[in-house]
Formats: structure tokens, C-alpha cells, sequence
């Protein structure tokens, strides 16, 4: 039998860009967070707080998809499938971990349950909430979907029809949240363990594969697909809305706001920016490689800078906020090139060794 082979997908550079700048506007809202607070739900760093993140599934959703396009119903094509995600999400996540334990205290960090969910972090698909690393709820979200992704890839293999229907039972899960179990009149802190439940945020990752597996749009769409994200982006940020945070995730306006937010994802997705300099371009790919980075290193960098600032500095925010933006656009291009990338060659070479020893049996 011969091994079965390991494709190398030609990556889309739009979407990397859009994934950049989705680590970056969080990156935005975090320091925001951390220096001044919450913020209305009229601005746009509140936006970004929410709809941010779900930029993030809606483009795993997708870009697993094509990069997956060849998954069989099999035992070793699936082991490939978790072997790549695992060397890809877990090593990073646990250093994130490691340096939260060593830079931040909280007695409930060191609970039974919360160690066990941290040091294995698998128990994070159904607890989130329970992941220290700031931000890494949403790494236990996606590790929820990946559970479930061979599930919708052969349903929509079978038959479309089997994924539709997969599909409207997933959004049924996110209407549910956004009218039934949120109360709007109590805030989003204080319902933040249902926020985080991935039968809340799946649909995005579900709609995200369902963008991977539609017909080539037409040209005259491609064509104004730039101009278009200005418009729903402009979408995003003047939509009405105001007050604490639950509004944005609750309703009508959750409705239309997660729309706009698909929308401009599949518009990232067919948009072609060579028009764009160059130099931007680059800088575009840059913050998309080392997104991952960006998202999860960000705050340890502020807590670094603020901790060093209290003890000995005595910095002002904006500059604490400017020195963190620095550091870690720097540091993640580093922890990227030679991190990330030393664990996904590391993934590949177990991958292969696992396919050889299969093929010879």
C-alpha cells in the first residue's frame, strides 16, 4: 500500500492578511482592555473585541477545508489530520501557558482542575474558561471544532444536502444563545463561561467551510471585492449600537454584525490586493505569519512591560502600550520563524515516519 502523502497547499495571501489584521485589532482591543477598560459598544475597539475572534473561525473554518481537501475516511488519513494540528496549535499554547504561570498569580490557577486543563489542554474544548493563557479560550473553541471537522467534511462529501442540514442545526445552537440563553440586561463579564462555549461560536467555523466549498464568484465580483470590504467594514463600525458589551452578541444587531463579518471574510477570500504597494503587501503577510504569535504573546509582553514600568520605570501608558506593539510584532516574527516553525517541521517528520512505518505493513 502505498503511504499517503502529505499535500502542500499553496497558501492565500488575502487571508493572511485578514488574519493579521484580526491578531492586530486584538491585540488593539487588549491594550485598550488592559489600560483604560471596557469599552461602549458604539466603538470600534469593542467591535473588534467580539467580532475579531470570530474572523478567526470563519478562516480556520476555511482555509482547513482547502488545506484538507484530500481527508479519507480512514485511520491514518485522520491521524495525519490531528498530528498536524497538534504540532501546530499545542507547543506554542503551552509556552503561552508556562509564561502566564511565571509572569501572573491567582490562587484558582493553581487548582486541581485548572493545572490538569492547562498542562493537557484537551479538557479546554468543553472548559475554555478554564485555559489561563489570555486569549486561549478561543484555542479550546477551535480544538472543539477540529473534533468535529471530519464529521462536516465527509457530510458534505456524502451528500450537500447532510451538510445543509448540519449547517442550520449549528446556527439553530448560535440563535439559541443569541436570544434565549444571553440576558442583555446583565453584562457580558459576568456570562462570559456561556460567551466561550463552543456551540456558540461553531457556526462561524461551520460557515467558514461552507465559503470553502462555493463556486468561483465571478470576475465583476473580484473585481470590486476591495471596495466592497470598505463598505461592510464601514458596516461593522457604524451599525447603531451602544452600551456594555452583551448587546453586540445578543439579537438583531448580533445577527446583522456576524453577517457583515462573514461577508468580509469571503471577500477577503476572493479579493486579489496586488494593487496594494508592495511594501504594505509585505507587511500584510508579515502580520499573517506571525498572527498566532501576536495573538497569544501580546499580553505577556504588557504584563512584562507593566510589571518592569511599576518597579522601576514608572512609564506612561502610551508609551507601555507602544513598547508592547514593538516588542511584540518583533518577538513574534521570531517565535515564528524559529518556534513555530522548528514544531511544524518537527509534526511533519513524525507524520511521514508514521506514513512510512504504515506503508511497509
Amino acid at each position: 500500500m502505498q503511504p499517503l502523502k502529505v499535500p502542500t497547499v499553496k497558501r492565500n495571501d488575502s487571508l493572511d492578511y485578514l488574519r493579521g489584521l484580526a491578531a492586530s485589532g486584538v491585540m488593539a482591543y487588549h491594550l485598550s482592555l488592559f489600560s483604560f477598560g471596557e469599552s461602549d459598544a458604539s466603538t470600534l475597539i469593542a467591535r473588534i473585541k467580539i467580532y475579531g475572534v470570530s474572523v478567526f473561525y470563519v478562516l480556520s473554518g476555511l482555509t482547513l477545508f482547502i488545506a484538507d481537501s484530500k481527508l479519507q475516511f480512514n485511520k491514518q488519513s485522520l491521524t495525519v489530520f490531528y498530528l498536524k494540528r497538534f504540532f501546530r496549535i499545542f507547543p506554542l499554547l503551552w509556552l503561552a501557558t508556562f509564561f502566564t504561570y511565571l509572569l501572573w498569580y491567582e490562587p484558582e490557577m493553581y487548582s486541581f482542575k485548572h493545572l490538569i486543563v492547562n498542562t493537557t489542554i484537551l479538557p479546554g474544548m468543553i472548559r475554555p474558561d478554564a485555559l489561563e493563557a489570555n486569549g486561549a479560550w478561543s484555542i479550546g473553541n477551535e480544538l472543539f471544532f477540529y473534533l468535529f471537522f471530519p464529521v462536516l467534511f465527509f457530510l458534505n462529501a456524502k451528500n450537500r444536502t447532510y451538510f445543509v442540514i448540519a449547517l442550520i442545526t449549528i446556527f439553530a445552537a448560535f440563535a439559541l444563545f443569541t436570544f434565549k440563553l444571553f440576558d442583555p440586561s446583565i453584562q457580558l463579564g459576568y456570562q462570559w463561561s456561556k460567551y466561550v462555549n463552543p456551540f456558540n461560536q461553531f457556526f462561524f467555523f461551520a460557515v467558514g467551510i461552507f465559503i470553502a466549498t462555493l463556486k468561483k464568484p465571478s470576475l465583476l465580483l473580484i473585481k470590486y471585492a476591495p471596495l466592497l470590504i470598505c463598505l461592510f467594514f464601514a458596516g461593522i463600525i457604524f451599525y447603531p449600537a451602544s452600551g456594555e458589551p452583551i448587546v453586540l452578541v445578543t439579537g438583531i444587531t448580533r445577527l446583522v454584525l456576524s453577517l457583515f463579518t462573514i461577508i468580509l471574510c469571503y471577500l477577503f477570500y476572493i479579493s486579489d490586493f496586488h494593487f496594494l504597494p508592495l511594501v504594505i503587501r509585505k507587511f500584510l503577510k508579515y502580520l499573517g505569519e506571525a498572527s498566532y504569535s501576536i495573538y497569544l504573546i501580546h499580553p505577556l509582553v504588557y504584563l512584562t512591560m507593566k510589571q518592569l514600568s511599576d518597579k522601576y520605570w514608572k512609564l506612561n501608558v502610551g508609551v507601555i502600550i507602544t513598547l508592547t506593539v514593538l516588542i511584540t510584532l518583533i518577538l513574534s516574527k521570531i517565535v515564528y520563524e524559529y518556534f513555530e516553525k522548528y514544531f511544524i517541521q518537527k509534526g511533519k517528520l513524525v507524520i511521514n515516519k508514521k506514513l512510512l512505518s504504515s506503508s511497509n505493513k
